[in-house]
Formats: C-alpha cells, structure tokens, sequence
C-alpha cells in the first residue's frame, strides 16, 4: 500500500470516527436548517441534529424521537408567515435550547402570464447553431419539459419562432421543438430552409466499437431512440441521402441497417438492428461528419465476470460540495469516499480495470466526471451516493436504497444492483427510478446513480457511519456487478 493511500485512509478514519463518536461530547447542535432564521416554502421541514446519547429532546414542547447515538430527525408542519421553533434538549441538569425563526411565503395563487408566441412570417428562419456541447431541445418552452435530443456545439438549427426564453426550432414540417434562446448563436434570416446534403454513409470497426458516419453539407440536428432490437436515428433537415439504397452487410456488431427515403419532412431515418443487447452509444460530429459509435458487445467470463472489464466509480460531491449532512454532521462526500475507495479495492482484486472521478477531498465539475468516464472506455459508470429529503418530505416515509437511470440501456443494470443492494444489506426498498441527471444521463457508459442509504434517516444514518456497514456496501455494489454481467452471458 503506497503512502498517498495510507494518510488518505487515515483522514478518513479520523473524519468518520470523530464525528461517529468524539462529537458527543457536545450538547446541542442542529445541521438542518442550516440557518435560525430562514425562508422555507414547502408544507412543513424538518430539524436534522443530535445530542448528548442519554438525553431528551422536544420541539415547541413536543417530544423527538432521539436515537441510541443522540441523533434526531423531526418533521414539523409550516404555516403561513413566520413560524417560531423552539428547540430544547436536557440530560439531567443540563440544558440547551436554540430557537429558530422559519418563514414561509403564502402559495402565490396568480397566474403568471404566459409569454406570448412570436411566429416568424412565413417561409422565414433565424438561421443559429448551438454554442455548448449536450445542449437540450425540448418538447415545451420551458426548463421542465422533456428533453428531445442533446446536440452538440456547431448543430445548425432553423428557427422559425421565439416564446419567452425560448426559440421554437423546424425540424421538419410536421415536427417542432424549444432550446434556450442563450444556447444558440443566431447568423441571419433567410427565406428559405436550409437542408443538407448526405454525400456518403459508411460501417467501420475498431476493437471496442462500431461506427456509422454520415458526412453532410452542415452539422443537422438529431435524435436517436433506442429500441427493443437496437437503435433508430433521425437526421432532420435533409435534402436527400443517395445512401437509402445501400445494402449493409451486417458486421460483428449490427444484425441489419437500412435507410429511409428522404420524403417530404425532409427526414432520414436510420433503422439499425443489433445481434446482442445494447451496451452503449454516443453520437457526435467530427466537422461536419456525424458519427454513431456503438459499443461492442463484451467479453466476459462467466467465472470471473469483472475480469478486464472497466468500470467507472464516481463519488458523489467533494471539496466544497459537501452533499448532504447527518445529523451529526458528518458529511455525505466522506461516506461516498470511503464506500468508493472500498469498492474500488475489491473490483480490482476482481480483475476489474477502475476509473476514478476523484481519489481525494477535490472539486470536479459534474461533466467533466462523465467525460473521465467516457474517454477511459468504461463500460459502466457508477455514481455513488447517500440520500437526502426536500423540504416537504417524510425521511420515516422515503427512505432505505434507491438507484436511479435515465437511458433504457441502463434499466437492467439499475434493478440488478438495487435488488442486491437491498437483499444483502436489508435495508428498505426505495425502488429504482428514471431520472434526467447530469451522471445518469450519458449513453455511454452504461451509467447509474446509486444511493447506498439516507444521510438524513437517524438509523440508516448509523448504519453509514459504521465500517461495517460501508464495507458490506462496497461488497454488495460489486456483487450486483456480477450479478449483471453474469446475467448478459449467452444473452
């Protein structure tokens, strides 16, 4: 074992060990909310803290729940305007009480206008591209819509109308969708649609992948759908594609792919039909060269299921970004660390190959976690975490093992790992969820979003505190590993 790993190990041993125990030592402490006088507007909030083990606790003279290691988690109900707590704990003789001051706002029943819709005349585009990579088009103008597609910087759009913060893109006669006014540079108004050319569309491979390129007259947008038997992609705006009477051989990696005619939405679809269960996909341009790279499928030993995969771990916050906080006030980025280096550890006493997005107490920019992913070849990436509530929630209600996906590719992977996770620890079944997140949203690696337990529930936030506990993790995360691959043998 090298030094660096030594005095990491040792930090945290003395973070985890002095705020599992030495932290007693004080009377009362409330982490959440974090300040005595602040804005909530939600239905009610909770106090997150502890106490000496031993004594008691009421809030505005109602008794909490407080847990063998002095931790307490209580809900309490918000009203309108100012709502006045008082915290008090006793041990004997001894006695603290804090007061906190929460304000809420009363729910604002007006109806906020709606922008109003600005149509282009007839026949008129702004003619734009995007100017940052993994730029949403949605299906509504506004920031809670589903995301349509990601395109990346240089994609030409053509706009034909602008609704509030939001300009409505052509992308074809039939089908239209919104991207954020700030995520376009607009060039000019043209009176005409401008369509592309496809001059080529080629099948090559390498050792790990498959690539389909498209060279076009100027950067499309796109959308790629996964299917039941593989992928279907959509090139919009396009004036033809001499490619949709190819014949594809079929290779190690595609069973069929066939174009469609370019008909009048100026449309070229992609039907591509795999020989084995999809493992990843990224699309991008190369200049004006769009580029569908598919992953190959892998080799695994049904013996020795990890041996020369590689696995991606990213712990969840660092540095400055803490995550959530225990009650007593242990810190969510500390646990993830410690659960990661753990499983690290064991996937490479499992043959396993691991990227770490970080190995230390650092900041790292969420996207630049994935791009760390992506360019070391990983085939899985796991985000691991320890959940936390909003305000408005129960922790006695909502809590135990979650993980989250977004992709579909990835809905196997989710439930394998969720459904070890809770069998081995036994903890309580949080489910496994669809949900848009910046780790969980990349097609490749195969990518997940694990929540091992709740920092903010008083026993499964004992559980985390204990090495035990966090070691039994890491092993039943690289179980559920296993499982998965196994899984996938012969399939």
């Amino acid at each position: 074992m090298n030094i660096n790993k030594i005095i990491l190990k040792s930090l945290l041993f003395f973070l985890l060990g002095f705020w599992g125990q030495s932290v007693y030592a004080y009377a009362l402490q409330i982490v959440y909310p974090k300040s005595p006088n602040t804005q909530i507007d939600a239905v009610s909030t909770f106090f997150i803290g502890s106490t000496t083990p031993g004594a008691s606790v009421t809030i505005n003279g109602k008794e909490a729940k407080v847990f063998e290691n002095g931790s307490f988690v209580e809900v309490v109900p918000l009203k309108d305007g100012f709502n006045r707590f008082t915290i008090e704990s006793k041990n004997g003789t001894e006695k603290d009480i804090f007061t906190y001051i929460i304000k809420k706002d009363p729910k604002n029943t007006q109806a906020v206008p709606e922008p109003e819709l600005i149509e282009f005349p007839k026949n008129e585009y702004l003619y734009a591209s995007i100017v940052k990579n993994n730029t949403p088009l949605r299906a509504q103008p506004n920031e809670n819509a589903q995301r349509i597609t990601h395109l990346n910087t240089d994609t030409v759009l053509m706009i034909d109308a602008k609704k509030g913060d939001y300009y409505r893109v052509s992308l074809s006669p039939v089908r239209k969708a919104w991207v954020r006014c700030d995520s376009v540079v607009g060039y000019s108004t043209i009176n005409s649609k401008m369509l592309a050319t496809v001059t080529d569309v080629t099948v090559t491979d390498d050792k790990l992948y498959t690539y389909i390129k498209t060279p076009l007259s100027f950067a499309v947008p796109y959308k790629i759908t996964e299917t039941d038997t593989g992928l279907t992609l959509d090139l919009y705006n396009i004036k033809e594609n001499p490619s949709d009477t190819k014949i594809f051989p079929p290779t190690e990696t595609i069973k069929s792919f066939a174009i469609n005619n370019v008909a009048l939405e100026n449309k070229s679809t992609y039907f591509i039909e795999l020989n084995n269960k999809l493992w990843g996909y990224d699309v991008y341009y190369e200049n004006n060269c769009l580029i569908l790279k598919i992953r190959k499928t892998p080799q695994i030993d049904a013996n020795y299921p990890l041996k020369d995969i590689v696995i991606a771990i990213d712990l969840g916050h660092g540095g400055d970004e803490y995550g959530a906080v225990g009650p007593t006030g242990v810190k969510e980025k500390d646990i993830n660390l410690d659960i990661s280096l753990k499983l690290k550890e064991m996937l490479e006493k499992a043959g396993a190959t691991v990227v770490m997005t970080r190995t230390s107490d650092c900041n790292i920019e969420l996207y630049e976690r994935t791009k760390l992913a992506k360019k070391s070849d990983a085939l899985i990436l796991l985000s691991i975490h320890a959940n936390a509530l909003a305000d408005g929630a129960d922790p006695y209600k909502k809590h135990g093992t979650a993980v989250f996906y977004y992709n579909k590719e990835s809905f196997e992977l989710a439930k394998t790992l969720k459904n070890t996770l809770v069998s081995e620890l036994s903890t309580f079944d949080d489910g496994v969820s669809n949900y848009s997140l910046v780790l969980t949203r990349p097609t490749m690696p195969l990518s997940v979003l694990i929540e091992v337990a709740y920092m903010i529930h008083p026993e499964e936030y004992a559980l985390l505190l204990d090495e035990n506990f966090r070691q039994k993790a890491a092993t039943s995360i690289k179980n559920g590993l296993e499982n998965y691959l196994k899984s996938t043998v012969n399939n």
